[in-house]
């Protein structure tokens, strides 16, 4: 049976129809979530990881697709989708407002690079290249949406006559054919096995640079089968998309160039962190994005472009969580076998917290009363400490925070004299009562963790842990549930309970989190692992200290924030290893972090290294370390 979530894409969903099924509106609305219009009159650089929505926000706001969700309506469920796409301003009135078509950044483009021409030329011929071809997908939109297009007009700006009549614009079939030939010129040269000379492009390639941006203003439309309301204006949109492909000059110059105030489409670069410098990326993860700036001076972000992060921090949790419950929920309802069930993802992930085998029991017990004899603490002292544990925990949770609890009061306690005859003086008094220590979340967490490791008690399971393991990335919360509703189909089509225990939860993730590092392809991916490795192994280190000084433990690697103020100087090879590491969701940066009176750089575990070497989710724990440490790590 077909499974979407094996589908790691939705450019595998080819018709629009098929694609609205499987779209949620929360990714569409986090995407806007500040003022729609500035999306659509300037520049948007939009950068993200592989996975975080890039393209499926495009495909959602191509034409195709919106013209197939108003058709649908009312007699299908998609008007909380309709509903987003009115107030993000891609719909007014239940008619399409823009015109968007997706670009992908294909190896000509890249090629033009290569040819033996002047900056200038090339950078005419690439820009060439991109509006011709947006021309054309705009008009292929408008046909596919059974538009007649000898009915279609393009709507020139105002003083500009003559440049609409030199694109044919006046006409739209003659504009069609006009477009088609400069594409053919412009693919002759890219493609000639030894590329014409640069004084021959005049008589072998296009007469002038195709400038369309520049001149069209709008696209009017008589009507579109299916969608009332008559006549329809419509403003163009070119989302140019994988722009991370370009050659970096190609980049700089293309995302200068769309800067321009006398452009009039709508156009997006979507592009990869690969595509911009390690220290514009940092700037745009602090607190303060204000200050980054992947532009030439002269221009001002949020006045010429907007720069939109398609991956944010933990204030965002709650409304990742809440867009991947939507996903999960129209991916089940994909498959028959789950939907004729009414299952849902979250009530399949037990939350019952698992209990040590007997076995295991006795030997924790052991383990704990070892401990308490060698602290020498009184019955009564321990009876006290005991009190401070919740007692509606599991006996094993409370036996491993007991543990931790007593080593961290017998270091407290003041050394007795070596060779004392009364070491029980120090005990507890009855007029010297022992404050009261409170036992929190991350504490609970941080003794269940040493349980894992230390008897495979299981970590990772419930939907809010397979939440935080996906590090707000859609793909990966998808490769990972996918994992997951794998065995609840199996389960329900040999007649058993969909319900997957903890262990089984725990094991599936864990295994599916060694899987996808260990496939790890990427520029750099052997030197990311070997970070990755360093920094997990400190972690565990820390987090396994007999009074888990860190209550739930440690997933970052920290250095004095003046070290990574130096980065860019003093980082070596370390800094492309970084950009690659943050570009693949192996790692995040927390940058300006205060702790003990001092700053920090915190290098943060990603979801997938956390669950491979049984970490914490947990925020803000982390060992202390130097730059040289890092650098010394990904060294073979």
């Amino acid at each position: 049976m077909d499974n979407p979530f094996k589908k790691r894409a939705t450019e595998y969903f080819d018709a629009p129809g098929a694609l609205l099924s499987i779209l949620s509106p929360e990714p569409l609305r986090r995407f806007f979530e500040s003022n729609a219009a500035s999306f659509f009159d300037r520049l948007v650089i939009v950068v993200g990881t592989p996975g975080s929505g890039k393209t499926t926000i495009a495909r959602l706001i191509e034409l195709d697709t919106v013209v197939a969700l108003l058709r649908s309506l009312p007699s299908t469920d998609h008007k909380d989708v309709t509903r987003a796409l009115t107030e993000c301003l891609v719909i007014e009135d239940l008619r399409p407002r823009i015109l968007a078509f997706r670009l992908a950044t294909t190896p000509d483009m890249r090629d033009i690079w290569e040819l033996p021409y002047s900056a200038k030329v090339k950078s005419a011929l690439l820009r060439s290249l991109i509006q011709v071809r947006s021309v054309l997908g705009w008009l292929r939109k408008i046909e596919g949406a059974g538009a007649d297009l000898s009915q279609v007009k393009i709507v020139a700006r105002e003083q500009f006559e003559v440049q609409a009549r030199l694109i044919r614009a006046e006409d739209t079939l003659a504009f069609r054919d006009y477009a088609r030939s400069v594409e053919a010129r412009i693919f002759r040269i890219v493609t000639a096995l030894v590329p014409p000379a640069e004084h021959q492009l005049a008589e072998i390639g296009p007469q002038s640079s195709y400038e369309a941006f520049s001149i069209i203003e709008a696209i009017r439309i008589p009507a579109i089968a299916g969608v009332d309301g008559g006549e329809i204006t419509m403003r163009p949109l070119s989302i140019v998309d994988d722009a991370h492909e370009l050659h970096p000059e190609q980049f700089a110059d293309v995302e200068q160039w769309l800067q321009g105030r006398e452009l009039k489409v709508a156009r997006w670069l979507v592009t990869r962190v690969d595509a911009i410098g390690h220290d514009v990326f940092r700037r745009a993860l602090t607190s303060d994005p204000e200050g980054a700036s992947v532009s030439a001076a002269g221009s001002t972000r949020d006045r010429d472009w907007v720069l939109k992060l398609m991956q944010k921090g933990a204030s965002d949790k709650r409304a990742f969580k809440a867009t991947v419950k939507d996903i999960s929920k129209r991916y089940i309802e994909q498959m028959p076998t789950l939907r004729r069930q009414s299952i849902r993802l979250e009530d399949c992930l037990s939350t019952k917290d698992p209990v040590l085998q007997s076995a295991d029991m006795r030997q924790l017990t052991a383990a704990v009363k070892r401990v308490i004899d060698e602290s020498g603490f009184a019955a009564n002292r321990v009876d006290l400490i005991r009190s401070w544990i919740p007692a509606e925990l599991p006996d094993d949770t409370r036996q491993a925070l007991l543990r931790i609890l007593i080593h961290r009061e017998s270091r407290r306690t003041p050394q007795t004299e070596l060779f004392s005859s009364e070491p029980e003086e120090l005990e507890l008094r009855p007029d010297e009562p022992v404050a009261s220590r409170s036992v929190n979340a991350s504490l609970i967490a941080g003794a269940n963790l040493q349980l894992l490791h230390d008897y495979g008690k299981p970590f990772y399971y419930g939907f809010d842990r397979l939440v935080d393991a996906s590090s707000e990335n859609i793909e990966q919360f998808i490769q990972l549930a996918g994992a997951l509703v794998d065995n609840v189909e199996t389960r329900i089509v040999r007649g058993r309970e969909p319900r997957l225990e903890a262990k089984v939860q725990n094991e599936i993730l864990v295994r599916q989190a060694a899987s996808t590092i260990e496939r790890w392809n990427f520029p750099h991916s052997d030197a990311v692992r070997r970070l990755v490795e360093f920094i997990a192994s400190r972690c565990r280190g820390r987090t396994l200290e007999p009074n888990a000084p860190l209550d739930d433990g440690a997933n970052a690697f920290g250095i004095p924030q003046s070290e990574m103020d130096r980065f860019q100087k003093d980082g070596g090879n370390l800094v492309v290893v970084l950009h690659y590491a943050l570009a693949y969701n192996a790692l995040s940066l927390t940058e300006n972090y205060e702790c003990k009176r001092r700053t920090w750089c915190l290098f943060q575990l990603g979801g997938l290294p956390i669950l491979k070497h049984g970490l914490t989710f947990g925020r803000g724990g982390f060992c202390e370390g130097h730059l040289s440490e890092l650098i010394a790590s990904i060294s073979e």
